[in-house]
């Protein structure tokens, strides 16, 4: 088929259609096309099935780093559990003998804050239960046999056993054991503490991850021993404990590779599946995740079955178009038998290139050496929107002005002979849409065997191009803000630190804490939260480069990498950008917010080389940061490694503090401004470390709130706060008014009412000298549920205080609501009263407002008698500070009363 032989005239064009040497080229023609057609189908399915298999390992991937992630954690705090059971018996075996109340008590809570835990128990040196869940004295059970016994039995110090999977023999049920050797002060074996993890937990984790009914999950140790195995879920516990032998899995493990894919028919259950192999992090246990090939290749097998029907239609078609191209001739020739053979020819291949055009499903068009059209096909019309006569003897109008050079390229290649198959790019439709197509090209030849035009078939592959978008989008971004994900993140910060290595520079780790964003999130709904975190994310890109990487871990944190810097001073103009950014007010449902955050930062390779040690000591220096307020940025160093170590010994030790009387309670005297009167005491508390003495509560309470004990140690604040006003009053002193503080973390997860009246029955203090202050926090969590407990609390008689004033989040509808009685302002707005004329507005404001709305306010951090002067002048009511006197234990305080009562100021509250 040449160009020239489709603009011919019509005699010879038709005589050498109807040639008799012609009709087998157009059947070779007719072939080599539908082979064409056949060969770009076949290719474009396999394609997509590789795209398929490539999506299928990405989400296994993923499950797998979400379940070791989940395993994991969950391993290493009933490790924890387990250590801090291991000290307490071998404390009491040093001291002798074991308290058994003791001993089930801290079972008991360690059980309750371990929920993963079915079972925490100790043996004696012969493997026998004596303490824990289900452990009768009467009835002896021993686990002298078991693996992991023995194991610990002959190495005491060898740490941490995770043993075989077996039945429990107390509960009964299939469990894993975490164990840990109990020793002597010389060394010597005592026991083990064993922690059972029932099998279930792990199918539960992975249930609620799960992508289809043909998915399978396996767990196993390093033996190639089933622990779990869970295949269309539920568990299949008939195969839990045995061994299984598999080579595509024995290969991967034998290169040492942590994690890797795999693909293979299970004998099981016959069902091929693409499989992903992961070793647990620091445990001697790893999973392998699959999912059924035809679950994730149904959508590809509908496309390949619609392309393999378009290709038998096609093909249909082009024999349907010989046999009428051969009926024609055979015609032709009984009616026309003076044509010569080469006016024959000619007709027969008119015919052929017109039908071949005219019925092709593809866009098709001829273009001389120039590149001037000279014939199109109705597909091409109708997938460019130019019209025949818009288009022959013009050039081609669809290449974008960015494409004209590699169009250009395109088709000097094809003229030198070279055919280019299925090249994608991108072209123009007559409107300006931009689509992606895929183009093949190839060389018409004359008779003579020169190349005069070239032929261009044009393919839209703007669906597939979308859908290739969408997974690897789904891969590696974040979806609410479009953020790359953690994935993308770990390869943007080895591409740095590969860049950083050849130039000399260095990589910055940031991780980025939003201040008080939970505050906003619960009180405005998820829906304006997540408003706030995308405008947020668009805030943050406007202050990096393009090379730089900002991604969303997860809640409101954020990771950024900054790449090629010269050393932390070049940084500081971004974090100073970060801050003024995050400061301006963001417009939320017609209210305006400001938030701001909290930044920690990390250097490669000073701070590390590796990712996680990275994130690791930035996450570090962002909590270090929070801890000294909002709106700091902290560069880690190795003291804050050391803080950190003292914060985890810190929380261990405040498991013990409460049962060992750790805990005493100072009391800050409280004046009345306007009689100069003592009226009242803000109990506070002090911990009595037996090794480091008194600890402020700045360092443990943010500890005991993150673990939950605020909630026990509260409780005993109450009480032991009740209990010392009413001895007070008991020796002879008046009665004064006894502030107590509750935590936001006590208020939501305690039942608070019944312990405010058992301290107040217990005790016998009548309920109008119990002052509670509450945080500003509190008032914006649950509202409904807060108010109704205040209002119960209030129909006791106890008063009601706003601790810290001014600088949270409180309203005039909030105070009303919650009908509270006295509002304390912060230290804060008290430093600079005599220099700062701002401070000096506000303190005056909250004076004035506390009392249109008939509330007393008392002033903390009173350091100088000028503010005592100044705070009377604005008509505060009462004050507390050094200026009156440091907080101070019990004895001190009576002492302290009964003095200012001999000097006659004493007054009753």
């Amino acid at each position: 088929m040449t160009a020239r032989q489709l603009g011919a005239p019509s005699r010879s064009w038709r005589q050498a259609f109807f040639s008799v040497g012609l009709i087998p080229r157009v059947l070779t023609g007719l072939v080599l096309l539908n082979l064409l057609v056949i060969g770009l189908a076949v290719w474009s399915v396999y394609q997509s099935r590789l795209k398929h298999d490539q999506s299928a390992v990405f989400e296994i991937r993923n499950l797998a780093q979400l379940l070791d992630q989940d395993v994991s954690v969950s391993m290493r705090s009933i490790d924890l559990a387990l250590q801090v059971l291991v000290v307490e018996v071998e404390q009491q075996l040093v001291r002798g003998t074991l308290n058994t109340p003791t001993l089930d008590t801290l079972i008991k809570r360690l059980q309750f804050m371990e929920p993963d835990i079915s079972g925490l128990r100790i043996t004696d040196v012969q493997g026998r239960f004596t303490h824990g869940e289900g452990v009768q004295p009467t009835v002896e059970v021993s686990i002298a046999d078991r693996d992991y016994f023995l194991q610990l039995r002959s190495q005491p110090g060898l740490g941490l056993v995770v043993s075989r999977p077996v039945v429990g023999r107390i509960q009964g049920k299939w469990v894993i054991n975490l164990a840990r050797a109990l020793r002597l002060a010389d060394g010597s074996f005592a026991g083990v503490a064993v922690a059972s993890v029932p099998l279930t937990r792990f199918t539960q984790a992975y249930a609620a991850l799960a992508t289809g009914p043909g998915s399978s999950f396996t767990l196993f140790d390093p033996e190639l021993r089933i622990i779990v195995r869970s295949s269309g879920l539920p568990t299949d516990e008939s195969m839990t404990g045995k061994k299984f032998k598999l080579k595509a899995l024995e290969a991967l493990l034998a290169t040492g590779r942590s994690e890797g894919a795999y693909k293979f028919v299970s004998v099981v259950d016959g069902i091929e599946r693409q499989f992903y192999y992961r070793q647990i992090k620091g445990f001697p246990l790893s999973i392998s995740i699959g999912l059924a090939t035809r679950d994730y290749l149904a959508e590809w097998r509908a496309v390949a079955y619609k392309t393999a029907g378009l290709v038998v239609i096609f093909i249909a078609v082009t024999m349907a178009l010989f046999w009428l191209i051969r009926r024609g001739w055979r015609q032709q020739e009984a009616t026309v038998g003076e044509l010569n053979a080469s006016n024959q020819t000619l007709v027969a291949e008119k015919n052929f290139n017109q039908a071949v055009f005219e019925s092709s499903p593809f866009a098709m068009y001829v273009r001389d050496q120039k590149g001037i059209i000279k014939h199109l096909n109705p597909a091409a019309e109708k997938l460019f929107g130019w019209k025949k006569a818009q288009s022959i003897g013009r050039p081609v109008r669809s290449v974008p002005a960015d494409k004209v050079n590699e169009s250009e390229e395109l088709r000097l290649r094809v003229m030198h002979g070279e055919s280019i198959l299925q090249f994608e790019t991108q072209r123009l439709k007559r409107d300006g849409t931009r689509f992606d197509v895929s183009v093949t090209s190839t060389p018409l030849r004359h008779a003579s065997g020169d190349i005069e035009d070239f032929l261009t078939i044009a393919i839209d592959i703007s669906e597939r191009k979308a859908s290739e978008k969408q997974i690897e989008f789904l891969a590696y971004r974040d979806v609410l803000t479009g953020l790359p994900n953690r994935l993308l993140l770990l390869d943007r910060f080895q591409q740095a630190v590969a860049h950083a290595e050849h130039e000399g520079t260095q990589v910055a780790l940031l991780v980025l804490d939003l201040d008080n964003f939970n505050a906003i999130n619960d009180s405005l709904g998820h829906a304006m939260g997540d408003a706030m975190l995308q405008g947020v994310a668009e805030r943050l890109l406007e202050c990096v480069r393009e090379s730089d990487t900002i991604s969303r871990q997860g809640g409101d944190e954020f990771a950024i990498v900054l790449s090629d810097l010269r050393g932390p001073d070049t940084l500081l103009p971004v974090l100073q950008m970060m801050r003024e950014r995050l400061e301006l007010p963001f417009t939320l449902n017609g209210q305006e917010f400001i938030t701001s955050a909290c930044i920690g930062i990390s250097f490669y390779p000073t701070d590390g080389k590796d990712f996680d040690t990275m994130l690791k000591k930035a996450d570090t220096a962002m909590y270090r940061a929070k801890a000294e307020g909002r709106n700091h940025y902290r560069f880690f160093n190795g003291q804050m490694n050391i803080e950190a170590v003292e914060q985890l010994n810190l929380k261990n030790g405040l498991h013990q503090a409460l049962e060992r009387s750790e805990f005493e309670l100072f009391y800050q005297p409280q004046i009345d401004l306007h009689s100069n009167a003592l009226v009242g005491v803000e109990a506070l508390i002090r911990w009595n470390h037996p090794e480091q003495g008194l600890i402020s509560p700045a360092r443990f309470i943010p500890l005991a709130e993150s673990s939950e004990l605020i909630v026990p140690i509260g409780n005993w604040a109450m009480h032991e706060a009740c209990r010392q006003a009413v001895a007070w009053q008991a020796a002879g002193l008046a009665p004064m008014v006894m502030s107590v503080n509750l935590s936001a973390v006590q208020f939501r997860r305690s039942d608070v009412e019944q312990t405010v009246v058992q301290a107040l029955q217990t005790s016998g203090l009548a309920a109008r000298y119990l002052t509670l202050e509450l945080t500003e926090s509190v008032l914006v969590h649950d509202t409904d549920l807060v108010l109704a407990t205040v209002q119960r609390l209030k129909r006791l008689g106890v008063t009601l205080s706003i601790d810290d004033f001014g600088t949270g989040y409180s309203s005039l509808s909030y105070l009303r609501r919650f009908d509270v009685d006295k509002l304390k302002i912060d230290q804060s707005f008290l430093r600079d009263l005599a220099r700062n004329a701002d401070d000096v507005a506000i303190v005056r404001a909250i004076i004035q407002m506390a009392h249109s709305l008939n509330l007393k306010t008392i002033a903390e951090g009173v350091e100088t008698e000028d503010m005592a002067v100044q705070l009377r002048f604005f008509g505060c009511n009462e004050a507390q500070g050094e200026h009156f006197g440091r907080p101070m234990p019990a004895k001190a305080l009576a002492e302290f009363a009964t003095a200012r009562a001999g000097s006659k100021t004493w007054q009753e509250g």
